[in-house]
């Protein structure tokens, strides 16, 4: 009888036991909004989603392709409900227009938060003629930059050029798109076009953009055109939050002087509302995994602890994730 009650107490606790794992590993799903197929948002994402399947024990991540960042705002305002448990690729331009309800924005929308960064977009000027190698040369000449749309290749650098440098009514801007500003400088169209790519500010390393690449193959040489520490400094003082990069010599190939020029961190945010525990153990994921990511994309390559955080204050880092980047030592 004794051996038959010890047994039943053993069972029990075992099955107490069990129970206590099952309710420890239960799984917990987070959405993640990213951009449209092929680009560097929807694969990180999507390698997000991978990572959290394989390296967190209860914790699903489940990105979801969509049109493009302007969208994410605007669908997770027209449904609050969805900020608890959702999150975004974004960027600080976006949110700054989205605050400010400046096109392509219709009303204002509350500041999103970040959680981690996963790329930094950086662009600058360049030109095949030798005499443009600063802001004063471009003085009546025609440049080419990205479609009024677009905020990392257009509305930003407008913005340094009106606010920075104070030309706007000196330089002759022309909005092209990428790939046409390029076109448009080797047929001799402009005396300037918009060039960049993505960058790893903490290990000085860049990866050009598409149309950068197409410049550099014809065999050109390119002048690069700084937009200077001041200038930048000039529209965040105005309120748009891009950071400060500083480009050493051969960044990018025939680079022969050093490049003060701007970033806009592109990232992964979330809302006040979203769950701080949630936050926490997303971004505590990122910054455990964060050399994975290049095995999905070559944007990958560009990403490490420090890069996660570059550009923003302390401020407007989500609660959750500020603690998990404080745990980690990347933010003292």
């Amino acid at each position: 009888m004794k051996k038959f009650m010890m047994s039943v107490t053993v069972m029990a606790v075992l099955l107490l036991v069990a129970g206590s794992h099952v309710i420890a590993a239960e799984i917990t799903n987070v959405d993640v909004i990213s951009g449209p197929f092929g680009t560097g948002s929807y694969v990180l994402s999507s390698a997000l989603e991978e990572l959290s399947k394989t390296h967190h024990p209860w914790l699903r991540i489940n990105a979801s392709e969509t049109p493009g960042l302007v969208f994410n705002t605007k669908k997770l305002n027209k449904e609050p409900e969805l900020k608890k448990n959702m999150f975004m690729s974004y960027t600080v331009g976006i949110n700054y227009l989205a605050t400010h309800g400046l096109k392509p924005f219709d009303q204002t929308y509350p500041s999103a938060l970040l959680l981690a960064n996963y790329n930094l977009g950086a662009v600058w000027l360049a030109s095949l003629n030798s005499k443009i190698q600063n802001q004063k040369d471009l003085d009546g000449k025609k440049i080419a930059i990205g479609r009024g749309t677009q905020i990392l290749w257009a509305i930003e650098p407008e913005l340094i050029i009106r606010h920075g440098w104070g030309m706007s009514d000196k330089i002759k801007i022309q909005y092209v798109g990428t790939k046409p500003a390029a076109r448009a400088l080797l047929d001799g169209l402009v005396d300037a076009g918009i060039i960049g790519g993505y960058a790893d500010p903490i290990r000085g390393q860049l990866k050009a953009s598409p149309q950068t690449i197409e410049l550099l193959a014809s065999g050109k040489k390119l002048y690069h055109v700084s937009w200077g520490k001041s200038a930048v400094q000039k529209v965040i003082d105005k309120g748009m939050p891009i950071a400060h990069l500083k480009l050493d010599v051969n960044t990018i190939e025939g680079q022969d002087k050093p490049l003060e020029v701007f970033c806009d961190p592109i990232a992964w945010c979330a809302y006040p509302e979203f769950d701080e525990k949630l936050a926490y153990e997303v971004v505590k994921m990122i910054i455990a995994q964060v050399d994975k990511f290049k095995d999905f994309h070559a944007l990958g390559n560009l990403m490490s602890p420090q890069s996660l955080v570059y550009g923003w204050d302390e401020k407007r880092i989500h609660p959750g994730a500020l603690r998990a980047y404080k745990e980690a030592g990347i933010i003292k």
